[in-house]
């Protein structure tokens, strides 16, 4: 095989390229070269070759492949590091003319996301709400992103949550399930942390700077420092808010809740520690493709990614497919070879859409296969930071200027008081990682209930686990701008169809596992809800014999009478918040069932959710 030989002088910002003395130089060839080389990272190029066989060699520098070998295409990335001094355009130049290279792309610089950190505030009203909290994190009732019953402010609105509490009815999380955290670091020893996140046992249990366990990582007892290129996981605040949403120990009596954080039994969802950022600087595209590809090979099945481009990035996935190999490469690596044993077929990557109040998602969760999450207020408006329009999924709680989401952070003493250990904060960060939350109790409950789909089908039933947005997307509403110190107002109607599908609800999503219609009942109203969709349009002339509710749903729900059947439409009343479950019995054809001297109907029968709630949105779910 021809080779050339990029011979290095560390001394000097040149090189040259010369020919291997026993080969001939190849002639009209030089590779695509993507990105700029004015903020990428010095001393390293990241290069394609044309199959995963082809041989890179650059005299003075090493090289090593990105990805482990497959068979795919990914096994044709290699990492060139070379002496910082040297001129990356000159190097650039020198690998593109060698034979088999195809691409040379420069690691780009990634700024760090900007989220709001929020004060305090100076009071509370004292909590005097009437639901039952299945956990004593005291907290909790605080956390209005998991339960909103409208008594948190003037702004806000009943209902604007994950509806939580309901799908913890099921379950709250299962050991089995990792999530990868791809940000800043987590404060691995937090006291509401720790025993939730993923520890690597034979590094843990081995010998100081040695690979204990032959993965290629030395001492990665939590995860991976991308930016150090170390086991060693530094604390962040960012990071740890993110990852204190998604899995936060709960019931342990100690400040907050995670969304998937378990009973406090040791079945929390598990942390996976991936840094990017560290300190106020960015990171490199080759960090990222790092620490992506250590995710999927070491047992995530979820990415949390509260963060991204520059909205001036990419403007479209054709643009980004063009010009950001490597990253993609390396998410499309994740979907491939992570995921969950026996449930999930590949990893699921959910992205943060940014917080530019421009009217595109940022890149890369703009892209059409990704999961891109925009954000919402305490009142179903949007953030006023949010990314909106193309590109956009799905929205979450990220919260907003008058109450951000409150999470455990990093700080240099975690004891457990305001400000010192726990802050509010709001973003897009903010509403991805509840997300991110949601899609790990999902596949706990199919764990337990022995479910088994593709990346691609969990993806679509996340996206369809909502409730409609639009409706709230009218009129103007102010917040408040810290850098001016004043109140703005902007238009929530130009946010119409363009906040994704809608605000995500936990509970359904568990439901639509289950494949059990839920139904939407406000609380202390008597309400008449149609079966059309679950029976036909004819509903109203099909034979219901009879609708079986349990005591304990009956309980559940505050119902004093069980519900009946008029003209085809459900008759229930529920006096308390809750959920329970019905079966209406019918007869499909007849009066009277077949069978025996007879002949008539077939008999059949439907389960649904009655889910019961202070405020319900217009329509119950987004099918």
């Amino acid at each position: 095989m021809k080779k050339i030989v990029c011979a290095l002088l560390a001394a000097i910002t040149a090189i040259g390229c010369v020919n291997d003395p026993a080969m001939e130089r190849p002639t009209n060839h030089h590779a695509t070269i993507l990105g700029s080389s004015t903020e990428a990272a010095r001393g390293v190029l990241m290069v394609r070759m044309a199959n995963g066989d082809a041989t890179l060699d650059v005299e003075g520098a090493t090289v090593k492949a990105m990805f482990p070998t497959n068979g795919s295409d990914m096994d044709c990335w290699r990492l060139v590091r070379f002496d910082e001094n040297t001129s990356l355009e000159s190097m650039a130049s020198c690998i593109a003319e060698m034979e088999d290279v195809e691409v040379v792309e420069y690691s780009q610089h990634i700024e760090r996301p900007k989220t709001q950190s929020m004060a305090m505030p100076a009071s509370r009203p004292e909590v005097t709400r009437a639901v039952e909290y299945p956990f004593d994190d005291p907290e909790l009732p605080w956390q209005w992103h998991y339960y909103n019953d409208g008594s948190l402010s003037d702004d806000a609105k009943a209902g604007a949550d994950i509806n939580l509490l309901n799908a913890w009815k099921y379950t709250a999380g299962d050991r089995r399930v990792v999530v990868a955290v791809i940000d800043g670091g987590i404060m691995v020893e937090h006291p509401d942390l720790a025993d939730n996140m993923w520890v690597n046992e034979a590094e843990k249990n081995g010998l100081t700077g040695v690979d204990d366990d032959g993965n290629g990582y030395i001492d990665d007892i939590h995860g991976w420092n991308c930016v150090r290129e170390c086991g060693d996981v530094t604390a962040d605040a960012h990071g740890t808010h993110v990852a204190g949403t998604i899995s936060a120990v709960n019931n342990n009596g100690f400040a907050v809740c995670g969304i998937a954080g378990g009973t406090g039994n040791g079945d929390g969802v598990r942390l996976m520690a991936i840094q990017i950022f560290e300190n106020d600087e960015g990171c490199y595209s080759h960090q990222i493709a790092e620490g992506i590809r250590y995710a999927a090979d070491n047992g995530a099945a979820i990415a949390n990614n509260s963060w991204g481009y520059s909205p001036t990035a990419y403007y479209n996935d054709g643009e980004y497919e063009q010009y950001c190999g490597v990253v993609q490469e390396a998410i499309n690596y994740f979907k491939q070879n992570a995921g969950l044993e026996g449930v999930m077929d590949g990893g699921l990557m959910i992205w943060a859409a940014g917080n530019d109040s421009v009217d595109y998602a940022n890149y890369p969760g703009a892209y059409n296969s990704n999961v891109c999450v925009a954000s919402i207020a305490p009142n179903y408006t949007p953030a006023f930071y949010t990314n909106y329009g193309p590109g956009t999924n799905i929205c979450a709680p990220g919260g907003d200027s008058t109450y951000g989401t409150i999470m455990a952070v990093s700080s240099t003493s975690v004891e457990y008081a305001y400000g010192d250990g726990y802050e509010y904060m709001h973003g897009t960060s903010m509403a991805t990682p509840h997300v991110t939350g949601c899609a790990a109790l999902g596949l706990s409950y199919a764990l337990k209930q022995g479910y088994h789909f593709t990346v691609d089908e969990y993806r679509n039933i996340i996206v369809t686990s909502v409730h409609d947005i639009n409706q709230y997307m009218h009129g103007t509403r102010e917040y408040y701008d810290y850098k001016t110190g004043t109140y703005p107002t902007f238009s929530c109607d130009k946010y119409k169809n363009k906040m994704g599908t809608g605000y995500i609800d936990a509970h359904l999503l568990l439901m639509q596992l289950d494949s059990t219609p839920c139904l939407y009942v406000k609380t202390n109203e008597e309400q008449l809800l149609s079966l059309d969709a679950y029976f036909g349009d004819g509903a109203k002339e099909i034979c219901f014999k009879e609708v079986e509710m349990s005591d304990e749903a009956k309980t559940a729900l505050g119902v004093t009478s069980t519900p009946t059947i008029e003209n085809g439409m459900l008759k229930i009343k529920c006096t308390k918040v809750g959920v329970g479950r019905i079966k209406v019995k019918a007869i499909a054809g007849d009066t009277l069932v077949g069978g025996g001297i007879n002949i008539g109907g077939m008999a059949m029968e439907r389960e649904f959710e009655i889910v019961a709630r202070g405020s319900v949105a217009e329509n119950g779910g987004w099918l």
